[in-house]
């Protein structure tokens, strides 16, 4: 399968196009989406380790790192490393998620980086930020999603838009055909995801705020 695992471009690459998905993203319709697609996802997985961990993250959190439990490398009795990364990759989703409006003003556009470093929300946000590479973030989300959908969906998806790297855009287009109809509410919120992840990641990037760069 064709970049099954990876993306091959940034969809966010300018400071112009975080501010656009930041106030497309902020509305409380949307955010109510995104967060909506953690649990699609979670029910589709239909893990009960997953669904138990997502409620024990906070706790865990508070004696391991994001990135030790992210590796896989500990070993917690009784937990599975793979249901504790998913666990954790959703549970870390869903806090970004609810608190990345504090780095938007009252029009929507983000606030300048130097303006929200030393906020609580920033300290968390980059502390997670830091502890997940984007590439990696995405790709387990994605083979989530994938082994959700299965492989034969994804093909004839791909078929049909013609692009490995689709965006909502592309599967706008598709809300009515027949053939994908079964999961593609699941298609739709991962590619919101993933432009609500890279404009993060590219706003989190203190380079992406010089001026001269």
């Amino acid at each position: 399968m064709r970049n099954k695992e990876k993306t091959n471009r940034r969809i966010i690459d300018l400071m112009e196009k975080v501010d656009i998905s930041f106030k497309l993203l902020s509305d409380n319709r949307q955010i109510d989406e995104l967060n909506k697609g953690i649990y699609l996802l979670m029910d589709k997985l239909g893990s009960e380790d997953i669904n138990m961990l997502f409620d024990r993250y906070p706790r865990l959190i508070q004696k391991y790192s994001i990135k030790e439990m992210f590796s896989g490398n500990i070993e917690i009795p009784n937990i599975d490393p793979h249901s504790l990364k998913i666990a954790g990759l959703l549970t870390c989703l869903q806090f970004l998620i609810s608190s990345f409006t504090d780095f938007i003003d009252e029009f929507g556009n983000s606030l300048p980086l130097k303006e929200t470093e030393n906020s609580n929300s920033y300290q968390a946000e980059n502390y997670i930020i830091s502890s997940i590479p984007l590439d990696d973030y995405l790709k387990e989300l994605f083979l989530g999603v994938l082994s959700v959908i299965g492989e034969d969906y994804y093909q004839k998806f791909l078929e049909k838009i013609d692009n490995s790297d689709f965006t909502i855009d592309d599967i706008l287009k598709l809300e009515k055909d027949k053939e994908l109809q079964e999961h593609i509410d699941l298609m739709m919120w991962f590619s919101l995801i993933r432009v609500f992840l890279e404009s993060l990641y590219f706003y989190f990037n203190p380079e992406n705020h010089d001026p001269q760069i």
